[in-house]
């Protein structure tokens, strides 16, 4: 086994580039900074990109909030928004139609606008 290891490094030894004995060769660092910075930046789009998009989604589905709208919190709570106080980055929900009982969340807390259902027990969207 070693005799095979031993050959194998002799046959491909000869095949390793020999540098200019003068030193004549390119040792400019341009071209791996140029790719260094080219990683850099397309992985700072292939990151950011999905959080812009998302972000414009969250703000679009909070512009779009009315009264009685069904909404999904974060925390998992399901109730009906009462109000929207945007200045103060708040959402009033009612989670019982019975007791009137509402709720104070954080504008961040909101998770989705859920669909109304319908008679048959599907929904609407």
């Amino acid at each position: 086994m070693l005799n095979l290891l031993t050959y194998s490094f002799l046959l491909f030894a000869d095949a390793a580039p020999v540098a200019p004995a003068d030193g004549g060769g390119n040792n400019s660092p341009f071209p791996m900074m140029m790719l260094l910075l080219g990683g850099v930046i397309f992985f700072f789009f292939v990151m950011s990109m999905p959080q812009k998009r998302e972000k414009k989604r969250w703000n679009d589905m909070v512009e779009a909030l009315k009264k009685n709208d069904r909404v999904l919190m974060s925390c998992g709570i399901i109730g009906k928004v009462h109000s929207v106080q945007k200045e103060k980055n708040e959402i009033v929900i009612k989670v019982d139609d019975d007791s009137n009982t509402k709720m104070t969340f954080n504008l961040g807390a909101l998770s989705r606008i859920l669909a109304e259902p319908t008679k048959e027990g599907g929904s609407k969207k």
